[in-house]
């Protein structure tokens, strides 16, 4: 089968595509490793590619090598090209698994993200989707993400691809694609937690905190309704660190693989995750992070309870 670029013939095969939307800081590099573990599935990290400020001259791939020099991924990079949908993981400000419909961010923002509405949402989309030129770009987005995905599961030997991505709207335009079968597993934090994590990292105050939490988590569950009930499922940062192993068999069960036999512990073998810093730290004993609970006075809780509490008592928390 020739692609849209010419090149030559291969087999197209449907693969299982599993997305992590939500808020940031909340356990996903820790989750795409711990499934990275499982036999039959593999992660890179985040299906998006590097941010603009990574330096290419330094940056290193979770396996210690310089990226660029990296076997595994000029590997991956070259088989993408067999594939016919070539992708540029050697750029930075994302890769071209990444949906733009206009280079301009707002105009993107109003193009391709969620408006906060959901007939909103319906009317934009009606107008986007009449556009030959953003039908275009969706499909080679999809067809881009296809082919990473494929020479990754191709190249691990396993048959489940786990993107890390926080992107709340990736699912949704992934979802259509004829040649994946699209799971979501929605990670939330508790909203303390998380929202003392994103200061610490980012820098901003706690109010901007919580909001950002609050419109990740509730636009990650806007996209619900875009796929079938067997194909989400939820769940809780707080678990994961309780019970990784029980976590990892519910999440065989969801994806319809089978359960990981962990009696030797996790293995922590080579692997080539991009993204944060802890991809470089292997997998260690595994800890709910409790230091918000040190770092936050009693003024900063309520500024998040305002905020966030409706949306956190919706996502399965009891606070406030």
């Amino acid at each position: 089968m020739a692609s849209q670029n010419g090149a030559a013939e291969v087999e197209r095969t449907r693969i299982k595509y599993v997305c992590l939307p939500g808020s940031r800081f909340t356990g996903s590099t820790l989750l795409g490793s711990l499934l990275n573990e499982h036999p039959d599935c593999s992660s890179i990290g985040a299906a998006t590619g590097l941010i603009r400020r990574t330096d290419l001259r330094t940056y290193q791939c979770s396996c210690g090598e310089l990226f660029r020099k990296c076997e595994f991924w000029n590997s991956i990079e070259a088989r993408t090209r067999t594939l016919g949908y070539p992708v540029n993981v050697f750029d930075t400000n994302f890769w071209n698994t990444h949906l733009r419909l206009s280079r301009n961010r707002v105009v993107n923002g109003w193009l391709a993200r969620s408006l906060g509405w959901d007939p909103l949402n319906r009317v934009r989309d009606s107008i986007v989707g009449k556009s030959p030129r953003a039908r275009a770009a969706i499909s080679k987005m999809g067809w881009n993400t296809w082919s990473l995905a494929s020479a990754v599961l191709g190249r691990t030997g396993k048959t489940v691809f786990v993107d890390t991505a926080r992107d709340h709207q990736r699912p949704k335009y992934l979802h259509p694609h004829p040649m994946l079968e699209v799971k979501v597993i929605h990670l939330v934090r508790d909203p303390r937690g998380n929202s003392a994590s994103i200061v610490k990292h980012t820098g901003v105050d706690i109010a901007t905190a919580a909001r950002q939490w609050t419109h990740s988590n509730a636009e990650a569950a806007r996209i619900r309704r875009h796929l079938p009930q067997e194909s989400w499922m939820s769940l809780h940062y707080e678990a994961l660190c309780a019970d990784p192993a029980g976590v990892l068999d519910r999440i065989s069960d969801f994806l319809g693989i089978g359960r990981p036999s962990l009696q030797q512990g996790f293995r922590n073998g080579v692997s080539h995750i991009i993204g944060n810093k802890m991809r470089m730290k292997g997998l260690a004993e595994i800890r709910e992070d409790l230091s918000w609970q040190t770092t936050l006075g009693g003024a900063e809780l309520s500024t998040i309870a305002s905020i966030s509490g409706s949306t956190s008592r919706s996502l399965g928390y009891n606070w406030p």
